[in-house]
């Protein structure tokens, strides 16, 4: 087990019914309003003692509200989720969830849902919240702000805790094992039973093209995923790679480390953002329905390595391992040909974890 590391991806580690219970009602008496107020960019501290930390976008000011529970994970994305004013934070080490509400201008907690397993990543798809755990991924069905109980545990194709972040799609979710796989699983529509069946593996390339399959984003019936130490980014449609995109190269130095591997998506219109962690950069490529085109290195730089990130409306929100025990939280505003013009760096302490935007 990781506990609380720093890393790139060229050192990435392998890592990876329930019930719920309510935090009490003095947590959902107010309600907030959403007109008027701030997006707020959200990481956990990942510490043993696990808080969300609360960066207000226009403001900067930090907040940070405990989760009840334990962190502890690293090599994941998707260790925090947002659906409208509700999120779901990983604790890893307590094998729990727990749900937040956005309430004015900040999050509360109104829920802890139990995992069979150790959770390295959550989404919200198809009226469910998606965990996947080291070993199984398991849906929870929802109604209006309450996570309801475990509708749906598959084990995953491996059982060698390399699960790195699940996403969901039209009709389906994907998940990653960065010991050689992308999987999928059946996931029906909001008002029916979540995950159920048996997981089916993508055909990735032959090797060395195969090597640690990791970050993933879906939008429609689409899912582009990176193969990271391949340095390769890959649009998934019905199951099968319909589209192959090299990143920067030479991706390797003369001893064979890791100088570029795009690691983790985020979708802003026809422009995908992918983090390279061991550049230390964000590159853009262009995609469509079919295609995905490799397009532009070092549209942002970053202090340190890239572990996750997010966009919504405009808006770019990444972190970064940064040093000494301290990582960074920036934010980017997305202009109209895909620039990103930075707002802010904010820093965070803990081995952070998990990039969302809440609006």
């Amino acid at each position: 087990m990781l506990r609380n590391m720093k890393y790139t991806c060229a050192a990435l580690a392998l890592l990876a019914a329930a019930g719920s219970s309510a935090f009490g009602a003095d947590a959902v008496e107010a309600k907030a309003k959403g007109a008027g107020q701030d997006p707020l960019f959200l990481t956990a501290t990942n510490a043993a003692t696990n808080t969300l930390a609360i960066v207000n976008t226009r403001t900067r000011q930090t907040a940070y509200v405990p989760t009840g529970g334990a962190g502890g994970v690293s090599g994941n994305a998707g260790g925090i989720a947002v659906s409208g004013k509700m999120a779901a934070v990983i604790n890893f080490g307590s094998s729990n969830v727990t749900i937040f509400e956005r309430v004015g201008n900040t999050m509360q907690p109104i829920q802890m849902v139990k995992t069979a397993t150790q959770p390295v990543s959550v989404a919200f798809g198809q009226g469910h919240l998606l965990v996947l755990g080291q070993t199984d991924a398991e849906s929870f069905p929802i109604f209006g702000t309450t996570v309801g109980a475990n509708d749906g545990t598959v084990q995953l194709l491996r059982t060698d805790k390399s699960a790195g972040q699940i996403v969901a799609y039209d009709g389906g979710a994907a998940y990653t094992m960065t010991s050689g796989l992308i999987g999928l699983l059946n996931l029906e529509a909001g008002g029916t039973p979540g995950f159920s069946g048996t997981s089916t593996a993508v055909m990735l390339p032959a090797a060395p093209n195969n090597n640690t399959p990791l970050g993933l984003i879906g939008r429609g019936a689409n899912v582009y995923a990176t193969i990271a130490h391949s340095d390769l980014e890959v649009l998934i449609v019905n199951g099968q790679i319909v589209s192959t995109a090299v990143g920067p190269t030479p991706f390797m130095d003369n001893s064979g480390n890791l100088t570029h591997a795009p690691c983790w998506n985020a979708l802003s219109g026809q422009f995908l953002f992918s983090s390279d962690s061991p550049g230390k950069q964000l590159l853009r490529y262009l995609v469509s329905d079919s295609n995905i085109f490799y397009d532009k290195g070092a549209v942002a730089t970053l202090a340190g390595s890239p572990t996750d990130i997010d966009i919504q409306n405009g808006l770019l929100g990444v972190i970064d391992g940064g040093s000494g025990g301290v990582g960074n939280a920036s934010l980017f505003d997305i202009g109209p040909e895909g620039e990103l013009t930075q707002r802010f760096s904010v820093k965070i302490t803990g081995a952070i974890n998990g990039a969302a935007i809440v609006q």
